[in-house]
């Protein structure tokens, strides 16, 4: 069907359902024609990328999400879901894509496309400002006897410390706040997690005197998963991500949601 007959054959659909009563018309014709919504997964346990604030979906990634929507002059809806339905949810088309910290590995592991990466992120350490020298300088010290370590259980830090063998006791911790907590009040010595959530709470509770560490323990590249056949807005979101880097803003967005990043072995060297 050619561009030109698709319109008018909609608008004798439309006229005949509404008797050619002229609000009507317009009203279903404008339905009829509105792009679909971008329908965005995201989660809400992943500050600073992804969070509840105030019972509404905020953070870093829902910012991309308005963006990409209204590069795509489409309206967005966001999706809550568990992060563990994300997945089937993109491949049932109940969403378009998944906006939720996910690394490329996790992605290419359920055979998912990327779009291009926006973050160089990792597993890092946060630390009491007093054991920084020591602890937050890599992995050199974190395997002695006397250092407490502490993850969220069966998160992408459980699963690196296993393969690290520490000899200290190790805390798991239901929640990255929990484990934070834990830090604070002396019960653990570091927390390993992923570098936005522990950048974000080391800025949160700096007056409780933690900090991040500055060596990457391990490095993991952020991006967005769409469907393998879905190249049309796989590459509309790189174009935007080209667009929004080559302008600076991506930087700026980068520095407002995650202190300290400039400042650490994972920040582009510019």
């Amino acid at each position: 069907m050619s561009r030109l007959s698709r319109p008018l054959l909609l608008f004798a659909v439309v006229l005949l359902l509404t008797g050619c009563n002229g609000a009507k018309t317009q009203g279903l014709l404008n339905k009829l024609l509105e792009p679909s919504p971008l329908r965005v997964g995201m989660v809400n346990d992943a500050p600073p990328l992804a969070y509840t604030k105030d019972g509404t979906l905020a953070g870093l990634e829902s910012q991309f999400a308005a963006g990409l929507a209204g590069t795509l002059e489409r309206r967005l809806e966001l999706v809550e879901l568990p992060r563990e339905e994300l997945i089937p949810a993109l491949r049932e088309k109940k969403i378009d894509l998944i906006m939720a910290g996910m690394t490329v590995a996790e992605a290419e592991k359920h055979k998912l496309a990327t779009t291009t990466p926006y973050l160089l992120s990792g597993q890092t350490t946060l630390v009491r400002l007093s054991d920084y020298d020591r602890l937050g300088n890599g992995i050199r010290h974190l395997t002695e006897p006397a250092v407490r370590l502490g993850v969220v259980a069966g998160g992408t830090a459980d699963a690196w410390l296993r393969g690290l063998r520490p000899k200290g006791a190790i805390s798991r911790f239901g929640s990255a706040p929990d484990g934070v907590q834990a830090l604070i009040k002396g019960t653990i010595d570091v927390f390993i997690s992923n570098l936005p959530a522990n950048f974000y709470y080391a800025s949160l509770y700096v007056d409780k005197g933690l900090t991040p560490g500055s060596i990457p323990l391990a490095k993991e590249e952020l991006a967005w998963a769409v469907r393998p056949d879905d190249d049309k807005l796989r590459e509309a979101a790189n174009q935007y991500l080209a667009t929004i880097e080559q302008s600076g803003e991506l930087q700026k967005m980068l520095d407002r949601a995650i202190p300290f990043y400039r400042n650490t072995a994972y920040s582009p060297k510019r």
